[in-house]
Order: structure tokens, then C-alpha cells, then sequence
């Protein structure tokens, strides 16, 4: 809804997520936003402050636009010529962790024929802010929240402070400033499906995890009203069955989770929706009222069958029981049930990643995604990572979980790349239940 004033500052702006790497698909809403390459994948994702940016603008009375280049498979020069027959008087760069050289040279390209603005917005512009402005590539970095900052764009016009940077550090603590996205900037029916985010911040010290570095280790969360009329303008405005969320840890505040669900049960579950987070804050009273209220999979973090992996890394270990019992619980209350593990940990051993793979094959989870350990700049395991000499790939392809990147004390990272491919090949390869029921 336009806020019907003048707003502080004029133009046009677009806002870009600029082409994949050729045999990659980029992935700018993983890993708290740091995002990550993944190669042949059929998934087309949006990247949520993208629109999030674009819709304040909006709602403000600036004019934006979104060029999402690998939604629309463009390279470098088309994506150049896209941005440009738009007439942008500002362009809004999304970078990643891993994609920051790439996005910095796609810049540079765009620079030969634009004579606007260009700043770069996401987790690793913040932290990379004095090495995008030193490059020449951009005139400004948002740093912190990226959204907050185009709101603070739209409201004062002071985007541009003497040193290069705009926006605050201080992550803000009231989220309901945020619109439900403008899904119709872009061809948004072309995702294999668009996500939402109601709760930031992560109080969890995994060390693996960059969530806490990006997002605050504090929790801040949206009212359970404006989730609540965002799912219903999801579906009346733009026709949509489903949503995941990007939350880090959806449950990690019961009574918060618990009236988010009462609260889209009285709209009447207007969505289909997905979410992430711990087994052992759910039971199954909380899980027959997330179905109740539309959730349709639950995605959880097993990481490592070692419990001495685990505890080095700053997680608990709730045993294999536990967790079979809980994934058991899911499918009882109808909810699609999703494994998360990594390969490659501090202390992991050949014997028990392949333990782990034997296990992720016994859960009979619906979905499963394996990954290899990734050393995020600012983690616990990155320290420990550059102190042992165990980082391998060079710059940012080490922040991809389908790029070996790492070692550990047991294992190079060619052994660690052969278990992580015979996890996905075994995953692929394995029968169904239904299947083995049937006898074939």
C-alpha cells in the first residue's frame, strides 16, 4: 500500500540477482542469506529481500523493478541489456558469499554502459563492504538489514554517507515493517515455489552455522497477525498453494509458534507451508497443530551421527532413536518429513560418514539433502578450519556445499567430495517403500 507522501528520494530502481556461473545455479536465500552454487538443479528460488527491497520502494512511491537473472536464465550481457532497457537511475546488486567476485565483475560490465548508481545489498556485503567499495565496481554498500536500509532510502533519501556505506548496523527489532512481497515484479509462477520469512535471529552456537552472523544471535519475529494476512494475500493476490519458510529455527519460541498456527488455523490455512527446525522441540501436540494449520514438511538438521562430532561443533546429540521416533510422529500427524546432513566435520571419520548415510537411508524421510562441511567467514569451523591449515578451494568456491572445500584431521577433501557423492548417489538409488511393499 503506497504511503501516499512524497517520497525522499526519486529514480528508478532495479533490483538485480545477477547470472549463475555456467554448469551452476545460484542460491542467494541459502545459508542465511550467504547463499550458496548447486550444480544441475532443477529448483528455480527466489531470493526474498530482493522483493522485499523492491516492494518498500514501492510502497513509498519510488519505482522498482527485479531482474532475477537466474529465474530467467540470463547471462552476463543479456542480463546487462535486461537491466538497462529498463532506464534504472539506481541498481541494487543481491550478492553472496560465494558469488561476490562474479557479481563485482557483472558490475563492472554493467558499468561501461551505466552512468547511475550501483550498490551492493545482502549478509556478505555487510561483511565484505570495504572490498566491494576499494573495487570501483559500487558507489554504496547496505550494510545490516537490507530491507531496513531501503526503507531508511525511502523515508530520508540518505542512502549515501561519506565513507561509501548506507544503512545501520543495528538490526531492527519491530519486523512488521516488512510487505508482503510484490510476487508480480517478476514471472514469480516460473519458481518452483516462493518463500516467506516470519522470525530472524538464532540463539543456537553451532559451528558450522552462519545463521547467527547474518541474523543476530537474538530472536526477532513478526506479529502472528501480519503473517497471518500475508498467507491470505499470498493466495488471493497472487493464487499461490504453498510457501517455505526461511525462518532459522521456526519453533525455537514455542508459545510464538503455537499462536502463529492458531492463528492461521482461524484464517482457515489459506497455505500449504514448510519450515525448519529442531525435533527436539516438537511433540505431537505441536505437530498435530502445525498441520492443522497447513504445514506440509518439516525439515531438520542430523548433521552427524557422532555425538563427539556433534558436541565440537556445539550441538547436542538426541540419539537415533530419538529421532526415528519423531520423523514416526511426523508422518502420523501428515507432515513430509526432510533430513539435513553434512559430510566432512571436524572429527568425521570414513566409517562414520558412512554410518550416517546408512542411517539417512533407514529414516525413510520423504527428502534429504547432504551436503559437505563449508567454513562461512566469522564461523567456529572456519577458525578452526585456517588455524589446522584445512582449507583447500580457493576463494569463494568454498562456500558452496557441492565444492569440496575443506579437510578435516581424518579425511582430504576428495575423500570427503567421494562420501558426499555416494550419499546423493545411494539416496537416489534407494528403493521406495512402497516399492519394497510391493515387491519389486
Amino acid at each position: 500500500m503506497s504511503s501516499g507522501c512524497r517520497a525522499a528520494v526519486s529514480g528508478r530502481f532495479v533490483f538485480v540477482d545477477p547470472p549463475s556461473p555456467p554448469g551452476f545455479i545460484s542460491f542467494k536465500h541459502s545459508h542465511a542469506g550467504f547463499g550458496e552454487f548447486c550444480k544441475s538443479s532443477r529448483l528455480r528460488l527466489p531470493t526474498l529481500d530482493l522483493f522485499h527491497g523492491a516492494t518498500l520502494l514501492i510502497e513509498n512511491n519510488v519505482r522498482a523493478e527485479v531482474v532475477d537473472a537466474p529465474l530467467l536464465g540470463l547471462d552476463d550481457r543479456s542480463c546487462c541489456a535486461e537491466v538497462l532497457a529498463r532506464r534504472p537511475s539506481h541498481v541494487a546488486i543481491r550478492t553472496g558469499g560465494f558469488s561476490l567476485p562474479r557479481d563485482l565483475a557483472w558490475a563492472a560490465l554493467l558499468r561501461r554502459s551505466f552512468k547511475g548508481r550501483i550498490l551492493f545489498f545482502g549478509p556478505a556485503a555487510d561483511a565484505e563492504s570495504r572490498a566491494i567499495l576499494d573495487s570501483g565496481a559500487a558507489d554504496a554498500v547496505v550494510v545490516g538489514d537490507g530491507p531496513a536500509g531501503f526503507l531508511d532510502l525511502a523515508r530520508s533519501g540518505r542512502l549515501w554517507k561519506a565513507e561509501g556505506e548506507a544503512g545501520s548496523r543495528e538490526l531492527p527489532a519491530d519486523m512488521d515493517f516488512l510487505p508482503v512481497p510484490a510476487w508480480n515484479l517478476t514471472d514469480y509462477r516460473r519458481y518452483s515455489f516462493v518463500t516467506a520469512q516470519t522470525s530472524w535471529g538464532c540463539p543456537m552456537v553451532c559451528g558450522y552455522c552462519p545463521q547467527p552472523l547474518s541474523q543476530g544471535s537474538k530472536v526477532r519475529a513478526r506479529s502472528v497477525g501480519s503473517v497471518a494476512a500475508e498467507f491470505s494475500a499470498l493466495r488471493s493476490r497472487y493464487g499461490l498453494r504453498f510457501v517455505q519458510l526461511r525462518d532459522p529455527d521456526f519453533c525455537v519460541d514455542r508459545a510464538r509458534a503455537e499462536a502463529l498456527c492458531e492463528a492461521l488455523v482461524r484464517a482457515g490455512a489459506p497455505l500449504a507451508w514448510g519450515c525448519e527446525t529442531r525435533l527436539e522441540r516438537l511433540d505431537k501436540g505441536l505437530m498435530r497443530l502445525m498441520a492443522e494449520a497447513g504445514c506440509l514438511r518439516v525439515a531438520f538438521g542430523v548433521e552427524s551421527m557422532s555425538p563427539a562430532v556433534l558436541k565440537a561443533i556445539g550441538r547436542s546429540h538426541p540419539g537415533p532413536a530419538f529421532i526415528r521416533r519423531q520423523v514416526q510422529a511426523l508422518k502420523a500427524a501428515g507432515i513430509l518429513t526432510y533430513g539435513l546432513y553434512m559430510v566432512g566435520l571436524p572429527g568425521e571419520t570414513r566409517e562414520s560418514a558412512l554410518a550416517l548415510i546408512d542411517f539417512a537411508l533407514s529414516l525413510d524421510t520423504e527428502a534429504a539433502s547432504f551436503s559437505m562441511a563449508m567454513p562461512f567467514p566469522g564461523t567456529a569451523l572456519e577458525r578452526r578450519a585456517a588455524a589446522e591449515g584445512w582449507i583447500e578451494a580457493p576463494g569463494p568456491w568454498r562456500l558452496t556445499s557441492c565444492v569440496p572445500s575443506m579437510r578435516n584431521e581424518n579425511m582430504d577433501s576428495r575423500e570427503i567430495e567421494e562420501l558426499f557423492l555416494l550419499a546423493k548417489r545411494r539416496w537416489h538409488e534407494r528403493p521406495r517403500r512402497a516399492e519394497v511393499a510391493a515387491g519389486r
